[in-house]
């Protein structure tokens, strides 16, 4: 599927906020809440749009957020990235090209809990190394 201006004026809207309305995407972009409902569908139908997921905030302070550096010692990566995924506490795995194969976002109750998921990671015969960095704040 070939996005035009008014699909990727949609999906900045959701980039936004994902729970954006079609009724408020409608309005911010000039299109009636049906016509974005069509659109929707076809961005989701075509895999586009891939799902809609809850972020959370850095207002929810009694969680540890942090990002970790992954080397994959498999090929293809993708094993080892969807093993990434499934794991309690990750949010996001972003596949990288150089020399870290993907970054990976969590959100963890504690630094053991931190600790723990680095060395799950970092211990996989899929996995070449891991490491791990606090994220102090979010600048959007």
């Amino acid at each position: 599927m070939t996005l035009d201006q008014t699909d990727k004026r949609i999906l900045a809207v959701l980039e936004g906020n994902a729970r954006t309305s079609a009724a408020e995407i409608g309005r911010r972009i000039g299109l009636s809440r049906t016509a974005v409902q069509d659109r929707l569908s076809k961005l989701e139908t075509s895999g586009i749009i891939g799902g809609y997921r809850v972020v959370i905030s850095d207002a929810e302070g009694d969680l540890i957020r942090a990002a970790l550096f992954v080397k994959i010692a498999v090929r293809p990566c993708e094993p080892a990235l969807n093993w990434i995924a499934s794991l309690n506490g990750v949010q996001e795995v972003v596949s990288l090209s150089g020399d870290i194969d993907a970054l990976v976002r969590c959100a963890v109750p504690d630094v053991a809990a931190l600790t723990a998921l680095n060395d799950k990671i970092g211990q996989s015969e899929l996995i070449t190394s891991a490491n791990s960095s606090v994220i102090l704040r979010v600048i959007p």
